[in-house]
């Protein structure tokens, strides 16, 4: 009886726990001071809503750096690892207004790793306010359409090697790839 009940219970967690044949969990965040003494940021998020990781990533952003403050989340984008034992992102692409009041510019990315389950966990934040006027207006700043032209593919990916804020389109079936910033 207790054979059956060990393994009624090893079946149920397996089949309750999502994380089946996982084998990149994404990083705990090392979370700076600002974000510690707040509380909140070291727990883990759910991917699929892009809702939430906008207003956590906004929310992060102006607690690390003051000069995101006030900045406005826009659309989630989703960056693959490039390396075999590396967990996917999501970045949270921050927009402000240009000085001349035309239109949006890039001021700030906000990273989130994704493992098991689906589940995503803070990653950083880049302050990008003080970047040149010429700052990009998208993120990223070479779109999927230019990338699939130029890597004759049409079904281009954009990954990472080092940093989800560094990301690069690559063609799936040549291998070749080119910088997704400006």
């Amino acid at each position: 009886m207790a054979f059956f009940a060990v393994t009624l219970l090893t079946l149920t967690h397996i089949v309750t726990s999502g994380d089946q044949g996982c084998s990149v969990p994404a990083p705990r965040p090392d979370l700076p001071a600002q974000l510690r003494s707040l509380g909140g940021f070291d727990q883990s998020f759910d991917a699929g809503d892009a809702q939430q990781l906008a207003q956590v990533g906004a929310s992060a952003a102006a607690a690390v750096a003051p000069g995101l403050d006030g900045t406005t989340p826009l659309a989630p984008v989703r960056v693959r690892a490039s390396r075999t034992g590396q967990p996917d992102a999501v970045v949270i692409p921050l927009g402000a207004r240009q000085a001349s009041g035309a239109g949006m510019h890039v001021a700030g990315l906000v990273s989130f790793f994704v493992g098991c389950g689906g589940r995503a966990y803070f990653g950083a934040v880049e302050d990008l306010s003080s970047s040149a006027p010429g700052a990009a207006l998208t993120f990223p700043g070479v779109d999927a359409a230019t990338a699939a032209r130029e890597l004759g593919t049409s079904t281009p990916q954009l990954v990472y090697a080092s940093s989800p804020f560094t990301p690069e389109w690559r063609n799936p079936q040549s291998g070749a790839s080119i910088p997704a910033g400006e």
